[in-house]
């Protein structure tokens, strides 16, 4: 028998074990009600990513379906140029902090431009609309990247989280509950056979002072 199920017959230890059985009992359903709610948010975090993953694809296909417009019009060396030109005008910077969010530790990404903000940091000789469009929506998928990026490291810990909480609740229904149930049981079988085995032998007591009695 190991340490865990080693049984000390006695009432005050059949006390502690049910005492320990109520315990973990109650622990185990708030930690099922913790599972289940949290379950309910890594669903709807999913659901928000799948939906900005689409939408930063389709802005992706978008804006270079306009920069091909914008090649046509202007020309492939008129577009390398201008790039070439305005590389170093601006400085994209990135800030990551962490924040708290449902009781986790999540990162908070934020994107900006240096110097330029947000406006075109190009003139308007040899652009064309195309070029203008191409330019808003990889700026949009820019941020839209890097929210995803925070929500899909959010999911990640979420669901890091809800492994951990099920990992303990399968560890209470299928090996402490049960093996506390065990010990319970062995110990009230054991009080119960000391308690018969002590009347027996108060009963013979009595008998043999009552045969002593009669002599």
């Amino acid at each position: 028998m190991s340490s865990f199920m080693k049984i000390i017959p006695t009432k005050s230890e059949l006390l502690r074990l049910k005492k320990r059985l109520k315990f973990l009992t109650m622990g185990r359903e708030l930690l099922r009600i913790k599972a289940e709610s949290l379950l309910i948010q890594i669903k709807e975090f999913y659901r928000k990513t799948k939906q900005l993953r689409d939408e930063t694809r389709n802005e992706v296909i978008d804006a270079f379906k306009s920069l091909k417009t914008a090649e046509l019009i202007s020309g492939e060396h008129a577009l390398k140029a201008l790039a070439s030109v305005n590389k170093d005008l601006i400085e994209y910077v990135i800030d990551i902090s962490f924040r708290s969010s449902f009781g986790y530790t999540v990162p908070k990404i934020k994107f900006r431009i240096e110097r330029e903000k947000k406006f075109p940091h190009y003139g308007f000789m040899n652009t064309n609309f195309p070029h203008d469009n191409y330019y808003r929506k990889i700026q949009g998928s820019i941020e839209n990247l890097l929210k995803l990026a925070e929500l899909e490291n959010t999911l990640f810990i979420m669901a890091n989280e809800y492994r951990k909480l099920r990992r303990r609740i399968n560890a209470l229904e299928k090996i402490i509950i049960p093996t506390t149930v065990v010990q319970v049981k062995i110990t009230e079988e054991t009080l119960d056979e000391t308690g018969i085995e002590e009347f027996i032998r108060m009963k013979k007591t009595k008998m043999k002072i009552k045969a002593k009695q009669g002599e």
